[in-house]
């Protein structure tokens, strides 16, 4: 199948068709909305050639006369790797020397993003083990060198790489910013949030005992530090922010009365 086939256009489409084409196909098949990685892969594989307008001339040119490809190279009897790193430069080369990269999708509830854990899954029929820390979030990626498939034609070369992306649940209960703070709310009667009160929360350490200090406003955050989200490389945290929501009774048309 040729770049154009994968792609769903003629040989002459324009290249702001073949671009639209790509980003159509690309949605769909993304492997984080469902889609087929190896078919998100073949799209992305020939949209690098033939979106680009010197790589599409060169690849159009291989397409109609392959022989064309060796003119001026002093025949068949030229460099093969100087030739095809001219058409297709240095990353080709360096991809024939090693299998074919692969990606796998690992999803991780919020609770072990938070704590850290460990990750058995197969690829190629051999198990794979990836021990993440504390405090992964999601869009980070983790390259296992030598874990991808095996070479196509030669096994003994090595073995390409295994990326694998994660992608961790979020939580009703809390929202991590980019500073590693966890964000909560919780609810208490008007008068408690006037007068000040003590309360235990539900923390991501557990039951945790926080003061609402006399006058506090509804709407004020309290801070707690250290007991946020885990930076994946120091293990530092951030602070639990806790925002106070005041909750007010029903009152009857006598009550209101009274009040005014």
């Amino acid at each position: 199948m040729s770049h154009y086939q994968t792609l769903g256009v003629d040989k002459t489409a324009t290249q702001s068709e073949i671009k639209k084409a790509y980003r159509k196909l690309s949605m769909q098949h993304h492997p984080d909305k469902g889609g087929d990685t190896k078919r998100f892969q073949e799209i992305a594989d020939a949209y690098a050639v033939v979106g680009d307008e010197q790589k599409r001339q060169q690849y159009d040119t291989m397409q109609d006369n392959p022989f064309n490809a060796f003119k001026g190279f002093g025949g068949m009897d030229g460099n093969f790797s100087d030739i095809f790193d001219q058409f297709f430069g240095q990353q080709f080369n360096r991809q024939a020397q090693k299998g074919e990269d692969v990606r796998v999708d690992l999803h991780i509830s919020f609770e072990e993003a938070f704590t850290g854990c460990s990750k058995a899954f197969s690829v190629n029929g051999q198990e794979v083990v990836l021990n993440l820390k504390a405090g992964v979030k999601t869009g980070q990626k983790f390259r296992l060198s030598g874990k991808g498939q095996p070479h196509q034609f030669n096994t003994s070369l090595p073995h390409g790489d295994l990326y694998v992306h994660v992608h961790a649940q979020q939580s009703p209960d809390y929202i991590v910013d980019n500073l590693n703070n966890i964000h909560m709310e919780v609810t208490l009667p008007w008068y408690e949030i006037m007068i000040g009160t003590k309360m235990t929360i539900m923390s991501m350490d557990g039951p945790l005992s926080i003061t609402v200090p006399a006058k506090t406003n509804p709407g004020k955050i309290l801070r707690v530090r250290e007991k946020g989200w885990p930076d994946y490389q120091t293990q530092r945290r951030g602070n639990l922010l806790v925002k106070i929501i005041a909750t007010y009774p029903e009152l009857n048309a006598t009550q209101l009365e009274y009040i005014k």
